[in-house]
């Protein structure tokens, strides 16, 4: 491909998705982002916007879900839905909207392995709280899992070895079930410290079982952590497990909960911190990265997602939202960087028994 083209994948469809209640997960959350990049020229210049693209197949789904959990689900559905609880819900038209999340995951990865530079796919509902068996946290079907799925079941390339980072402000407690046992998946969850915080699971000890020991990595960030610690973390672990696992191919699952406007999670995450990680990961894994919308509930969705297109296509960060210390005191600030430390040191120490701990 002579210029740098990127590939956004979005449908309206995703709107049939609406909770009778107040939610923020919302199709406002993803039209927001949408219409922001829809008025931006110099974008769509670069980016090819994706409408028209397959809905997940029963097969997707079933190479991650349980089949008696997809029938409850559709089931569930064709009779009107309601809420299931663990701040999920479901109306008549849930299913059909989580098909095409999934299916919008799979297309960005067949972007990427058709010849496009970068790939973002703008779906909801999100995914990774969803497990094999069970629903979570706004998710239905986990979009990350049924692409990576699809990718190690692709021809004629041969995706093996795929690498699940994902930034969202709560961990990817359902992708990392989804392959727990797994050593051809490398799942990385950067999140909020879960100690009394949703899902309250992805700790540093749960590092996989069986032949997966080792392939689940969960990062906890402290409350009051911003980029100074995400960049540190991304540097000591994240990198250097993505060296040495050295991966066919990469989907990101990014969040924009971690920034600092979001009212509930409680990160400091500016524009600065999605910009470092998609441009490093355009570098690191040029030719085999997709990207996946999971969380993001504030007003910053539109510009969040402009500054992480122009990352992935390695260009300059667009946004610049703030400038000042998000940190807070400085007794404040030694808190969260003395955690964020002994987080850091005690995964190294977990994982240095596994193959991948050796580089560390």
């Amino acid at each position: 491909m002579s210029n740098p083209k990127g590939a956004l994948v979005y449908t309206p469809k995703h709107q049939i998705h609406r909770a009778s209640v107040v939610s923020r997960e919302n199709p406002e959350r993803l039209e927001s982002g949408y219409k922001y990049i829809k008025n931006r020229t110099d974008i769509l210049k670069r980016y090819d916007l994706i409408e028209d693209f397959d809905p997940a197949s029963d097969e997707d789904i079933a190479r991650v879900h349980e089949k008696s959990y997809i029938e409850f689900m559709e089931g569930y559905c064709k009779k009107g839905g309601g809420f299931l609880g663990d701040s999920t819900y479901v109306q008549k038209g849930t299913c059909v909207a989580a098909r095409y999340s999934a299916g919008g995951a799979i297309e960005v990865a067949r972007r990427i392995t058709s010849g496009y530079e970068a790939a973002f796919a703008l779906v909801r509902p999100p995914g990774h709280h969803a497990l094999p068996d069970n629903y979570g946290g706004y998710c239905i079907y986990n979009n990350a899992a049924i692409a990576t799925r699809w990718l190690q079941a692709y021809k004629p390339h041969k995706y093996s070895k795929i690498m699940i980072i994902d930034w969202d402000g709560h961990a990817a407690n359902g992708t990392m079930r989804a392959f727990f046992d797994d050593p051809s998946v490398l799942t990385v969850s950067i999140h909020r410290d879960p100690h009394g915080f949703y899902p309250h699971d992805c700790y540093p000890h749960q590092i996989g079982s069986g032949d997966g020991r080792g392939y689940s990595v969960n990062i906890p960030l402290p409350a009051g952590a911003g980029d100074i610690e995400f960049k540190r973390i991304c540097d000591e672990i994240v990198f250097p497990l993505g060296l040495q696992f050295s991966p066919d191919f990469v989907l990101a699952c990014s969040g924009f909960d971690s920034h600092y406007s979001d009212s509930v999670v409680g990160l400091k995450l500016t524009s600065k911190s999605y910009h470092f990680i998609a441009q490093e990961l355009a570098h690191k894994y040029s030719g085999k990265l997709a990207v996946l919308m999971e969380g993001g509930y504030e007003k910053y969705n539109g510009k969040l997602l402009h500054t992480l297109l122009e990352g992935l296509l390695k260009r300059d960060n667009p946004y610049k939202d703030i400038e000042i210390d998000l940190s807070g005191s400085i007794i404040q600030k030694g808190n969260v960087r003395k955690e964020t430390e002994d987080n850091i040191l005690e995964l190294k120490s977990i994982l240095r028994d596994y193959p991948l701990g050796e580089v560390f």
